[in-house]
């Protein structure tokens, strides 16, 4: 099967995230055997506690990304970041962001 999707325009819907402090919205459009691959876009404001390996590329939007480890990177369009496995990441979003996802839990 393929299927053809545009991040740009693909309907979310508000996820639940206590530990963040603005909406988060969402949508899963794979998922099988621990890979979840779908579209995140956030308000500015910061969110906690994303932990896993996981891929993504930012389409809009600017954000700071600390991880357990230390390390701060800041993002913004067509940017490609890696979290490697074990890592927890906060995202400080400075203007509302959307990127594509791919994690393996």
């Amino acid at each position: 099967m393929i299927n053809r999707y545009d991040p740009l325009t693909v309907d979310l819907t508000e996820a639940d995230r206590p530990a963040s402090t603005a909406p988060v919205r969402s949508v899963s459009l794979y998922a099988d055997g621990g890979q979840k691959h779908g579209v995140w876009e956030a308000e500015p404001g910061v969110h906690r506690e994303y932990q896993g390996q996981e891929t993504v590329v930012i389409l809009t939007g600017r954000a700071t990304v600390e991880g357990s480890s230390g390390i701060t990177v800041d993002v913004g369009p067509g940017d490609l970041v890696i979290v490697d496995p074990g890592e927890k990441t906060t995202w400080t979003v400075h203007e509302k962001i959307r990127k594509v996802f791919i994690v393996n839990q």
